[in-house]
């Protein structure tokens, strides 16, 4: 398998342009070396055969990193994945908000990468695109791309430790690292109902950390949306007078967004039931945000530790 006979001294050399990336640059780096000795070693990353996956979810609010619009947004997301035997994958999702009277087809994302299990360790890498209406309200609206790695292993069948890191790419501003780290334990019910189901429950705890410059983009974003709406509101009224409204960003000298810093915990208790190819997941997520910045409409300041709780509903078949 040639997937992984990667340039390094290439790599190394673009990732380093920008300070922030060097610990980025290491990781991911470490991380492709361990998946090329693994791809060295013939079939450890086969799967039986290509597969097809389709699926419908639903969150009751979006939200990102603990944080979220200031009110609620419920949100369907409609996807495919196609995915190799080799473990290399593709995939695809559009955004419908149903709360929104305009507007509805919010945004997407495609999606490329590669994943792969062996014995107790799993993994993969992948490379994301995001697509947002103009409108949107979503904090996923201030992503362009990003870049991500992650690593997780079962210990001893008792608890799975797991790490994720994401480079990200602003919508028009700064750029993010983002670390999560977490610890999981599956447990799985064979065969509750009939012959060929299964249920598990996989409680987990999370923590995020990184800079802050996707908050910055995402209330920019923001006012200048308002902005156009008050402006084509203006024009409507065919009085010729156009309402201009300032939009500022907020200094660097008062908000460090690049600060690297702790931004939430999250709580998370999926179930999964399956018959067959056929998938059901519900999962409650509680999460904690910390070094929070929010926006009253005027300044942009920091607000105490805030929480918030969203549900997800998921159905999927694969072929």
């Amino acid at each position: 398998m040639k997937l992984f006979a990667v340039n390094y001294v290439w790599v190394v050399t673009q990732l380093i342009k920008n300070p922030m990336l060097k610990l980025y640059a290491l990781l991911v780096l470490c991380f492709l070396f361990v998946l090329s000795c693994k791809a060295q070693n013939a079939d450890t990353v086969k799967h039986k055969k290509p597969t097809l996956k389709f699926g419908l979810t639903y969150n009751s609010n979006s939200v990102y990193l603990g944080r979220t619009d200031s009110v609620t947004i419920p949100v369907y997301n409609l996807g495919a994945t196609y995915t190799l035997k080799n473990g290399i994958f593709f995939s695809g999702t559009v955004n419908y908000v149903p709360s929104r009277e305009f507007d509805k087809l919010d945004g997407g994302a495609i999606e490329t990468g590669y994943n792969f299990e062996h014995d107790n360790l799993s993994g993969g890498v992948t490379v994301s695109k995001y697509f947002a209406s103009f409108n949107s309200t979503q904090l996923v609206s201030a992503l362009d791309a990003v870049i991500g790695a992650e690593l997780s292993y079962n210990l001893f069948d008792i608890i799975t430790p797991s790490a994720h890191i994401d480079y990200v790419l602003g919508n028009g501003g700064g750029n993010d690292f983002i670390l999560t780290g977490g610890v999981a334990h599956e447990f799985t019910i064979a065969k509750p109902f009939g012959a060929h189901d299964q249920l598990s429950i996989e409680p987990a705890i999370h923590f995020n950390a990184g800079s802050q410059n996707f908050y910055n983009t995402y209330v920019i974003r923001k006012q200048k949306s308002e902005t156009a709406r008050k402006n084509f509101r203006s024009k409507g009224k065919g009085n010729g007078n156009v309402v201009t409204t300032t939009t500022t960003q907020v200094s660097t000298g008062t908000i460090n967004f690049n600060k690297f810093e702790v931004l939430a915990y999250e709580f998370n208790l999926p179930f999964t039931y399956t018959i067959k190819k056929f998938a059901v997941e519900v999962n409650p997520v509680y999460a904690i945000a910390v070094h929070k910045i929010d926006d009253n409409g005027t300044n942009t300041f920091y607000v105490p530790n805030t929480s918030v709780f969203y549900l997800q509903l998921a159905v999927s078949y694969t072929f």
